[in-house]
């Protein structure tokens, strides 16, 4: 009997909640203003995270406020246009996912170009710590999405006499707003619709992402004909073996080497002929930009380069080496994968299951005998490039159990609470990564050959570092976390003796500040003492002609950005005058 009862009082009120939602929704004039409200609200966050002028902030609301309003009066039954304009709540909710986890800035388009460069493994990662944002757009838009559909069940209209006023006052309000946006506009020449009124800067950098993500589609088009038309001059008496090890979300700030207090780099620090460049930076923070300027002529201020011209591997190839590129990455369809597929011999060490979503965790130094493999069994003069995992979140599955160091190590939740155990995983996985590194000069030191190796992140990581609590990378505004990176190189008795001259400017330029991916194709050329019409000796580490020029981070839109302008926050400018890295004193 209770139990009938029970299931009578809920049905009850289940029926009053479907009422009162039904009575709710034939009032359509508050439901006219519930929509423009719910669509605003990212506007409303962007108020108090972008750097616009008051003017700007005004035409922030004012502008899309006009245009929701003509939208929403178009049809006389309420609903409708907000179902048309589910994909527009979608980008909403994507960029309200985008403030909890960096808190400032819209949809960038290296987010855009995010989504289809990750896997689900990945993915699972990252979603498994922003679920509290997920009920956030949850909660809020799935209800619209119901209300909407109610309301076209149930022929909901509004008066003609209303839809007319709404329509007139929209106009009105976009008059006002298009005019301030000209005033605005001649205040500030670098005032653009498409970069500063939301939703118009979103849907533009998802038209700019899909046009990146087509042109890099037809690179092996584009690119079809090209060759650095490489050549040797001499050929030295012992077999030769160059090495680029790209890391992953390797931070600077943790290496023992570059001032950390822990004992990160145990191995490397005993290494003779390390060079170390303590001042260089990243050019991007994510990896589907920064990796493929690393191994192309490409960077920053001539980033038009990746679309027509071959990676690094194909000038060694050119020149008569065997080139080998091992990667523990999955491939990710950027041009990362196409410089890959030009090796002779490519081996992903990272299985893929169904079909390609999931991979299965493997650790770096898993490429190590294949190394060893290819020294032992080919003749020829070797360029190898390795594409590891490094410290690429979740920090603890990085690195064996052996090198589990720093205890406690085990939280997987992006909590603040939980700073001290992920910078514990994230230090052993440095800690394992100069396992690594230690292990693979070894392998070239065994070998004889004149032998050099460099090592370059492609881009740091934040480690809720400060009040602003960020974590991860590839935010649409850096940090100085995410670009200060370790870049090292070494070089092989062997080779010191056979070429000194170039081991002493390396070392000579070490302390000049440097973008790493605008020098490691130059330089890795010099290394080698191939030439190309492609080779700028004013790029080369290793090159007497290097010159210091400004750095260039590459912006959004792919335009050479000098680093110090492109947002960087108090904490950030604080973090570079610590270290001595302020060249300029511009920003204060």
């Amino acid at each position: 009997m209770d139990s009938a009862k029970a299931s009578a009082h809920s049905t009850s009120v289940l029926t009053k909640l479907s009422r009162g939602i039904v009575n709710f929704v034939k009032k359509p004039k508050l439901l006219f203003w519930l929509f423009i409200a719910l669509n605003l609200v990212p506007n409303f966050c962007l108020l108090f995270t972008e750097p616009l002028s008051g003017l700007g902030k005004l035409i922030l609301i004012l502008v899309p406020l006009s245009i929701y309003m003509i939208l929403f009066s178009l049809f006389k039954r309420a609903g409708i246009m907000q179902l048309i304009l589910i994909p527009v709540l979608v980008l909403h909710a994507f960029q309200l996912v985008l403030f909890y986890l960096f808190g400032e800035s819209v949809i960038a388009v290296d987010m855009f170009l995010n989504l289809p460069t990750t896997n689900a493994s990945e993915a699972g990662e990252l979603l498994g710590n922003i679920w509290p944002s997920i009920i956030i757009v949850c909660v809020l838009y799935i209800p619209v999405i119901v209300l909407a559909s109610i309301a076209v069940h149930h022929k909901v209209k509004r008066t003609a006499v209303f839809r007319k006023q709404m329509i007139t006052w929209g106009i009105i309000f976009f008059i006002v707003g298009s005019g301030l946006v000209a005033f605005e506009k001649h205040r500030d020449n670098s005032y653009e619709v498409k970069t500063d009124i939301y939703p118009a800067n979103v849907m533009y950098n998802l038209y700019y992402a899909c046009v990146k993500w087509n042109r890099s589609m037809n690179y092996p088009i584009t690119s079809k004909d090209f060759t650095f038309e490489a050549s040797r001059d001499s050929v030295h008496q012992r077999r030769e073996i160059y090495v680029l090890v790209i890391g992953e979300a390797g931070r600077a700030e943790n290496w023992n080497l570059w001032g950390y207090h822990r004992e990160t780099n145990p191995l490397l620090k005993t290494e003779d002929n390390l060079v170390l460049y303590k001042d260089a930076l990243t050019q991007s923070n994510t990896t589907h930009k920064s990796v493929p300027l690393i191994l192309s002529a490409a960077d920053a201020c001539h980033y038009e380069f990746l679309y027509t011209h071959k990676s690094i591997v194909t000038a060694f190839k050119e020149a008569g080496f065997k080139t080998i590129f091992l990667s523990n990455q999955t491939p990710n369809r950027s041009f990362t994968d196409y410089f890959a597929e030009e090796a002779d011999i490519h081996v992903n060490v990272r299985p893929q299951a169904d079909g390609g979503l999931i991979t299965v965790n493997k650790f770096d130094g898993e490429m190590l005998p294949l190394l060893q493999q290819y020294v032992d069994s080919l003749q020829e003069n070797l360029f190898v490039v390795f594409h590891s995992y490094g410290s690429h979140f979740n920090y603890k599955e990085r690195y064996p159990e052996e090198f589990a160091r720093f205890q406690p190590a085990n939280a997987t939740e992006v909590e603040y609470k939980n700073k001290d155990q992920l910078i514990n995983a994230y230090d052993n996985s440095i800690l394992y990564t100069d396992y690594f590194l230690h292990s693979l000069i070894g392998i070239l030191k065994n070998s004889g050959a004149d032998a050099t190796m460099i090592y370059s992140p492609d881009h740091g990581e934040d480690l809720l570092d400060d009040n602003r609590k960020r974590f991860l990378h590839a935010s649409p505004i850096p940090t100085y976390y995410q670009i200060h990176i370790p870049f090292l190189m070494w070089f092989s008795d062997n080779y010191i003796k056979a070429r000194p001259e170039k081991f002493e400017v390396a070392r000579y330029n070490s302390n000049a500040p440097i973008s790493s991916n605008a020098s490691i194709f130059h330089t890795l050329l010099e290394m080698a003492e191939i030439n190309t019409p492609y080779f700028d000796a004013s790029y080369s580490l290793v090159n007497p002609e290097f010159v210091r020029r400004p750095r260039m981070y590459l912006g959004d839109h792919d335009q050479p950005v000098n680093y110090y302008e492109v947002g960087l926050k108090k904490e950030d400018k604080e973090m570079i005058l610590k270290r001595g890295m302020d060249h300029s004193i511009q920003w204060f």
